[in-house]
């Protein structure tokens, strides 16, 4: 947030972790942060800017929730696993207040 108001702009960044591409490129190069990171990234695929759609999708359920959904305290290796095996948990506590437009949007990424 740029400041602590009601008013204030949300700013996504820390693109330290990046690669730029070209609109049909694809990537086998693993590119990114953990905790955000699509599970082709993670099984050395080759893939395209979809995976940015998938961070989008987890930065999302982590502003509605404030938990990441797919993280752990055994390790990246344990992160990962998650990542590519399980589905995204939205059945607990807060989930149930936030609406299935919004749950689908996150699905959908």
């Amino acid at each position: 947030m740029t400041d602590n108001t009601e008013t204030a702009d949300l700013r996504i960044l820390d693109f330290g972790l990046s690669k730029i591409m070209g609109p049909d490129e694809k990537c086998t190069e693993p590119f990114g942060t953990i905790c955000y990171v699509a599970p082709e990234v993670l099984l050395e695929k080759p893939y395209t800017k979809a995976v940015d759609v998938w961070a989008i999708g987890v930065i999302t359920y982590l502003m509605l929730c404030g938990s990441l959904p797919f993280d752990s305290n055994d390790g990246d290796e344990e992160i990962a696993r998650k990542t590519v095996s399980n589905p995204v948990n939205m059945c607990f506590g807060i989930w149930k207040t936030i609406s299935k437009e919004a749950k689908d949007f996150i699905r959908n990424m």
